[in-house]
């Protein structure tokens, strides 16, 4: 055991190394749920997804969530925290497959003929479950932890039902067992087949998979009663599960983007999802090309009765019920092994009901037991028959063996190098699914978080290509190219994404922002009113729509709606200098107190100490606002207006030498701007240097175009000095 363990640790070890991808950032990163474990009620009375989240039909997961916030509890957000009990999962899986392959096939029952040694199938199945590369998605991100603890709780289940089985036979009366019957192993199983359902749905498997263990390994009649139990306690999880759900309100229906056989008709959707059968068979046998992405249009719809990847799916389906029922008598074992694979996929393969997604990789980790077990117990007949033979060809079986495992092993190391972080990921994805919409969608955000704009627009390009009522890849987009300022695009992909989705207030809100760019300020402000009597708790709603009250003159509506915003949202530091902004502007001396509420949340922020240094300079606080400003100059030197306003507080601290010193620096970083120069020609003249004064002023003359900076003051001490110097010999 312990060397498997070794092995499973050794190969999967790069999974400690990436941060957090893909959807650990909402369910984990962002999670305000995690956030303490004074908040793990809600854990437990809420979904898997944070709330807001329109990610798909509601998912069910406390146990999963609970080990989350246990987890950043003993050690904050940081990854390898995470990774590790990933990994530590993995291992402990992997053990007890290897225990569960043992108790299908003891070492006794394995002899070679001849005597030769023995290939083991237990041993073999264990190090196949290690290293198999269908297993990496499961640990690539965080959240595949679902995946672990489902198939830990089935694992653990189906071994503690045998466990109970083999002591009832034995009649053992230990202090687990009363009058023959083991109570305590049979609770066991139920405590982990529970445990297991509330970390992944597809634990729900679990009771079949006990039956099966019953009815094709214990040799005796089922214990009835307790696969009536199981049932009923997988019902009452159901139920739970239920009630949690329908008081978070509706779920979102299916994504046809995540799984388009919710829109195709009936027989052409199931014939597809044999196909994604037949292409799991061929991930387990041979998996060289693995993606994070199945989504429309990686897999095409099949194309009738005749389709070959639908073929090969309903042959493999036919093939596993008669493999269970033909080698059930002779290998019990290998005939159990065979169900699981069927069994635990059942859940997952689109063929009773669709679910949240038509293909995954993740979805293999508990399939894959019973896969590694009969591939393993396979092998392992046929090396020990042909070692009875000839002592050269079971060498030769147990190089082969060997070699299958450095291979895998190596196709799994080398995997795990593509869950480095999100970039990575879906650009290996498009390697192997060029087509997928969700991946290509995936590409162009971490593409937009790298800085490259140009990768991105081609990606979101091409998504929208394939799938035009893509409503998040119109929002994504259309918000690259308002940042470009490109408002006409950007405005045509933000309604594109409005009609798809017409009550979406953050779509709205983002409509509203490119529409006011655009120079369309009254349809922006009523689109804004629009969203907000949607959602009146929309703080961004609120501050945008704050922004134009305040640029068009109605302050007092301005002060209003950055006041709901910030009471919206206390803990945004950018809302409340919005307010303190606006307050600043109508001559609200509490804007200090704004400011500095918001410098409590961002205490080194150059900005708000900017605004914090004005506010004190306007009320009369020239050494408050001497200290503040800087602090601001400090954090960004080469900030021109920060130095600015400090050669104004300077000069209103009669430091004059040094406010001029604070004007030309201004000047230098910013020399084509009139305001420093004006600045520096006033406070000239206060020093009794005329002719600086006169050519500093004569600069922002020139540079006044539009004569706003050139107030009366400054215009009348120009003409002064201009006719001072003329008179002048």
């Amino acid at each position: 055991m312990l060397a498997v363990a070794v092995v499973c640790t050794l190969v999967n070890s790069a999974s400690l190394r990436p941060g957090f991808i893909h959807d650990d950032h909402p369910i984990i990163e962002q999670n305000e749920r995690l956030r303490g474990l004074d908040r793990l009620p809600q854990v437990f009375t809420t979904g898997y997804w944070p709330p807001g989240e329109a990610a798909g039909p509601a998912l069910y997961r406390p146990v999963t969530l609970l080990t989350f916030a246990l987890n950043r509890a003993a050690d904050g957000l940081r990854p390898f925290g995470f990774r590790l009990v990933d990994l530590l999962l993995h291992v402990l899986n992997t053990l007890l497959v290897l225990r569960l392959a043992a108790r299908l096939w003891p070492p006794s029952a394995t002899r070679a003929p001849g005597g030769a040694r023995p290939l083991d199938p237990a041993l073999l199945a264990g190090l196949l479950f290690a290293v198999h590369p269908a297993h990496t998605e499961a640990l690539g991100e965080v959240v595949g932890r679902a995946e672990l603890l489902g198939a830990a709780g089935v694992l653990g289940s189906v071994l503690a039902f045998l466990a109970a089985r083999d002591a009832s036979q034995r009649g053992a009366g230990d202090a687990g067992t009363a009058a023959g019957v083991p109570w305590g192993w049979y609770t066991l199983s139920l405590a982990l087949l529970l445990a297991g359902f509330f970390a992944k749905e597809s634990a729900a498997v679990a009771p079949a998979l006990l039956l099966a263990a019953d009815l094709l390994l214990s040799g005796r009649r089922p214990v009835w009663a307790f696969h009536l139990a199981a049932f009923a306690a997988l019902g009452a999880a159901l139920a739970v599960r239920h009630a949690v759900l329908a008081g978070a309100g509706p779920a979102a229906p299916i994504a046809f983007i995540d799984n388009p056989m919710v829109q195709w008709p009936f027989l052409q959707g199931r014939l597809t999802a044999l196909g994604v059968l037949a292409r799991y068979a061929h991930i387990l046998v041979w998996p060289a090309r693995l993606s994070i992405d199945y989504s429309y249009a990686a897999i095409p719809a099949a194309g009738g009765l005749l389709d070959p990847w639908a073929l090969a799916g309903g042959i493999l389906v036919l093939g596993w019920a008669v493999a269970v029922v033909r080698v059930r008598r002779g290998t019990p074992g290998i005939a159990f092994a065979v169900a699981w694979i069927g069994l635990a996929l059942a859940p997952v393969a689109n063929l009773l009901v669709p679910i949240g997604t038509l293909m995954a990789e993740r979805l293999l980790y508990l399939p894959s037991v019973g896969f590694c077990m009969a591939a393993a117990a396979a092998f392992a007949r046929v090396s020990n028959r042909v070692g009875g033979t000839a002592r050269w060809a079971g060498a030769a079986a147990r190089l082969a063996a060997v070699v299958l495992l450095v291979a895998l092993a190596a196709r799994t190391v080398v995997r795990l190098q593509d869950w480095r972080d999100d970039y990575t990921i879906f650009r290996a994805a498009l390697r192997v699914a060029p087509e997928s919409v969700r991946a290509l969608f995936n590409y162009a955000s971490a593409c937009e978080e790298r800085g490259d704009d140009g990768e991105a627009t081609a990606a979101y390009t091409k998504a929208l290509g394939l799938w035009g009522d893509f409503a998040d890849a119109h929002y994504n987009f259309a918000g690259l190219l308002a940042r470009q300022k490109k408002w006409a695009e950007a405005v045509g992909h933000y309604r594109e994404a409005l009609r798809l989705q017409p009550a979406n207030v953050q779509f709205m809100v983002n409509l509203a922002h490119s529409l006011d760019g655009q120079g369309q300020v009254e349809e922006a402000r009523d689109l804004l009113r629009s969203a907000l009597a949607i959602d009146p708790r929309s703080a961004v709603g609120f501050t945008n729509l704050g922004a134009i009250e305040l640029r068009t003159g109605d302050i007092q509506a301005a002060l209003r709606d950055y006041a709901e915003a910030a009471r919206l949202e206390p803990g945004n530091a950018g809302y409340l200098r919005n307010l303190a902004v606006a307050q600043h502007a109508a001559g609200d001396r509490q804007s200090v107190e704004t400011f500095r509420r918001a410098l409590a949340i961002r205490p080194d922020d150059p900005d708000l100490l900017d605004g914090l240094g004005l506010s004190l300079l306007d009320s009369g606080d020239a050494a408050g606002a001497r200290l503040a400003l800087g602090r601001a100059v400090a954090g960004r030197p080469a900030h021109p207006v920060y130095r600015y306003h400090l050669a104004r507080a300077l000069e209103q601290s009669n430091d004059l030498q040094q406010a001029a010193t604070e004007y030309r620096e201004a000047i230098r970083l910013a020399p084509s701007v009139p305001i420093p120069y004006r600045g520096l020609g006033l406070l000239l003249e206060r020093l009794g240097d005329h002719d600086g004064a006169l050519v500093a002023l004569e600069r922002a003359a020139a540079l006044d175009t539009g004569g706003t900076v050139m107030d009366e003051t400054a215009r009348v001490l120009l003409a002064t000095l201009r006719r001072r110097a003329r008179s002048d010999p």
